[in-house]
């Protein structure tokens, strides 16, 4: 269940409904009387919980349309009430497709790509846009550093990942062009007492072992759920061994029939060995090596030296670290049959730590690997903020409307201490077989990380939702948010680089946005639906204010963003098939670019767009047999661009496509239940090329990889699971960074894994 449902959520009798007052009823009368037969009570407030949404469908088969969403809209309504492209993966999904972190469960969504490369951990791409253009939220807060705070968490904590599909400025705040992720802990809920254990072992040493339970205390109004899972590898990489530890605990509490609070509590521990990447080949031209950069180089699909896959250039036991706090309370007041108040306060805290040679390239003859940016840097972020809504039902003109309004305000500060050397100066030449890895420090230029600047960022935001019944059958949707930003930024090395015009000693900015949707959406039938919608998005030049630099600020204004989006959500074969299509286009104005006079000076003349299509389809072939699959087709471009090449030229990019952008993503799964305690899956995913560079140059090849499972029910409680992935041991690029001197991220090879999973 979402967060959003948590609390009381359950009695909201959201559109008064008569259904829903005979579920009230019995609870209320139930904690009055209370209590002779507590399961009875537990039973009865796990029924609310349910209440205006229908369960989950079994993973891999039909879409999720039916069950609450919490990302896409604050009026409770679920996929097929949302007049946007949403996506639900649920738990059971998770574990279905051995998805061990957040980021393996979220990169099958229709048209996702992602990467976990270390200087972007988070880093994810979809509708043409990638980077801080989407926006990474944990439980609908935004830490505004989701391109590095998103890395790939335990997907054990995780109850679900939801995707919203273009701007979501007016649900959550500056960003969110391309769309939205949101990542929905677990947390305390009503019912019996539920415990779940998972162990886990595969090639490279790949392990995993976690507990969880959720259950009443004792005979009083009061559940806890606890969580803790380890999550350990060797690596496919030399040199990359991970661990991680999570643990989340959380107490629901009935203070009255109509008063619950919710203390819920997170905490991350990470110790990665980072690789950054494998060099790719300088290019052969008519039989001769020409170096990346050479004038007049057209479109060439980047290649690697296979002897040097599973190379990791980096420096000895480099460190890629982090340690993350969260906590929220959570408290909800049912004022009346169709009032509802919530309030969520929220603290996080994040430190991160680099310390890594982070640059490697070919030589002009491909015949060693020149290592290069010796780099560290900590982050010390802490964010604490405050969010307040209303949900209210009623009628306006005599139409049924459901309304919900809300203040946030949030105070984000973040530290950087980033080295003081030159990130490309040249560490060494070596053999790219044989060489001496050597320690950061073993560089004359390395230094260890020096306090450099403190971001301080205060948010005060205004929202409000409305859903409006028109006639029975058609719908109007709108939203509206106002945010007041307001950043201060400190220099922290006065004292050793003196102040200039371009890096002072503090500045300050000061923005409002305004952002909106308005939509329709007409049910032809009741599981036939067609909507249209038009939605904003804004954000500063620079895409993340927490580390925003003077020049990447100065006086600019908002950068804007806006989508026309098409849809229709239906059911199909008497209801065993179910599916969804959309089509869209988005554009974005006002992106940060170099001046073309002035290579020092950057100025907000960019523009970008994309328009493309989704779908995504599930059907129960038959009662042993079912299917399920997406895909996605943009066409992005950059529409104005002009980059300072080689420090001195000035070259435009317009209409070339953005980097780590396919046009073409697919995923398929099917399932065989060919025995009651027996079942086989297969999943299929298809990328199209992607150019890593700005100037179209340097190619990542298209891909695709198959995974294969096999699990055995060997008593209610137990079930065993054999899986491979990357069956066909394909080398394929997940991500790449280009340049002069390109980079790609090289996936996991096939892998064997063995699995036992405990329900009791």
């Amino acid at each position: 269940m979402s967060i959003l449902a948590c609390g009381i959520n359950a009695a909201l009798a959201a559109d008064g409904s008569a259904a829903e007052e005979e579920q009230k009823q019995p609870a209320k009368q139930e904690k009055q009387e209370k209590p002779a037969t507590p399961k009875a009570a537990t039973q009865t407030l796990e029924a609310m919980t349910v209440v205006g949404t229908a369960p989950l469908n079994p993973p891999n088969q039909k879409p999720q349309l039916d069950s609450e969403a919490v990302t896409g809209s604050r009026l409770g309504l679920t996929p097929r009430e949302t007049p946007a492209s949403i996506t639900i993966i649920d738990r059971a999904t998770f574990e279905k497709r051995g998805a061990q972190t957040t980021q393996e469960a979220l990169e099958r969504a229709p048209g996702i790509i992602v990467s976990s490369q270390p200087g972007s951990a988070g880093s994810v791409s979809m509708r043409g846009f990638s980077g801080a253009q989407i926006t990474q939220l944990f439980n609908g807060i935004t830490v505004q550093y989701d391109v590095v705070a998103a890395r790939p968490l335990d997907s054990w904590l995780i109850e679900r990942e939801e995707v919203l599909g273009g701007p979501s400025t007016f649900l959550y705040g500056q960003g969110a062009v391309g769309g939205s992720i949101n990542y929905v802990s677990k947390i305390a809920q009503r019912g019996p007492d539920r415990h779940s254990a998972l162990v886990s072992l595969g090639e490279y040493l790949n392990r995993r072992a976690s507990y969880g339970f959720n259950g009443r205390l004792g005979n009083t109004d009061n559940w806890l759920q606890a969580d803790i899972s380890y999550l350990g590898s060797e690596g496919y990489i030399d040199r990359t061994e991970a661990n991680s530890g999570a643990m989340s605990f959380s107490l629901l509490s009935d203070i009255t029939s109509k008063l619950s609070h919710t203390i819920a509590f997170e905490h991350q521990l990470e110790d990665r060995d980072s690789y950054w990447g494998t060099p790719v080949l300088n290019p052969t031209v008519g039989g001769r090596i020409v170096p990346w950069g050479t004038p007049g180089l057209g479109p060439i699909e980047g290649q690697i030296d296979p002897n040097t896959r599973f190379r990791n250039y980096n420096a000895a036991s480099p460190t890629f670290d982090q340690q993350v706090f969260w906590l929220r309370d959570i408290v909800d007041y049912q004022l009346s049959e169709n009032t509802q108040f919530k309030n969520t306060f929220y603290y996080y805290k994040a430190d991160r730590q680099w310390l890594n040679v982070e640059g490697y390239d070919w030589n002009a003859s491909n015949t060693q690997i020149i290592r290069n940016r010796s780099f560290a840097v900590n982050h010390d972020q802490a964010l604490v903020g405050n969010r307040f809504e209303i949900v209210h039902s009623d009628r306006w003109f005599n139409l049924p409307s459901k309304f919900s309004a809300g203040i946030d305000v949030a105070y984000n500060k973040q530290t950087r201490a980033p080295s003081m050397e030159s990130p490309n100066g040249t560490v060494s030449t070596v053999d790219p077989y044989n060489f001496s890895v050597g320690s950061y420090y073993d560089y004359p230029a390395a230094t260890g990380p020096v306090p450099n600047a403190r971001n301080e960022l205060y948010t005060v935001a205004g929202y409000a939702e409305n859903r409006l019944t028109l006639v029975p059958d058609l719908n109007l949707i709108t939203g509206l948010r106002v945010d007041d930003i307001r950043l201060d930024a400190v220099n922290l090395r006065t004292g050793i680089v003196p102040p200039t015009a371009t890096t002072p000693a503090a500045f300050g900015r000061r923005w409002t946005a305004v952002t909106w949707r308005a939509a329709l959406m007409y049910d032809i039938t009741s599981t036939f639906n067609v909507y249209a919608q038009y939605s904003t998005a804004a954000d500063p030049p620079s895409g993340i204010l927490t580390t925003g630099t003077f020049a990447a600020l100065r006086d600019f204004d908002l950068t804007t963003g806006r989508q026309a989006e098409i849809g229709t959500k239906f059911d199909f074969w008497d209801g065993k098939g179910s599916a969804t299509l959309a089509g869209y286009y988005i554009e974005r104005k006002n992106l940060s670019m170099t001046d073309p006079s002035d290579r020092n000076r950057v100025l907000p003349i960019g523009a970008q767009s994309s328009a493309g299509m989704e779908a995504n389809i599930g059907v129960q072939l038959t009662p042993e047999w079912s299917m399920q699959g997406n895909m996605a087709y943009v066409d992005a471009q950059y529409d104005k661009f002009l980059e300072t090449v080689n420090n001195t030229t000035i070259v435009s990019r317009k209409g070339n496509r953005p980097t780590n952008v396919a046009k073409w993503v697919a995923n398929a799964w099917l399932t065989w239940d060919f025995d009651p305690d027996w079942q086989w899956n297969f999943g299929s995913r298809y990328v199209g090329d992607r150019f890593v560079d700005t100037s179209n140059i340097i190619k990542a090849p298209a891909f695709a990889v198959f995974d294969t499972q096999l699990a055995w029910k060997f008593n209610p409680h137990a079930t065993v699971t054999a899986r491979v992935k990357n069956l066909s041991d394909e080398q394929y690029v997940e991500w790449g960074s280009g340049g002069n001197a390109p980079l790609f991220f090289i996936a996991a090879p096939r892998t064997f894994m063995m699995e036992l999973k405990l329900d009791f």
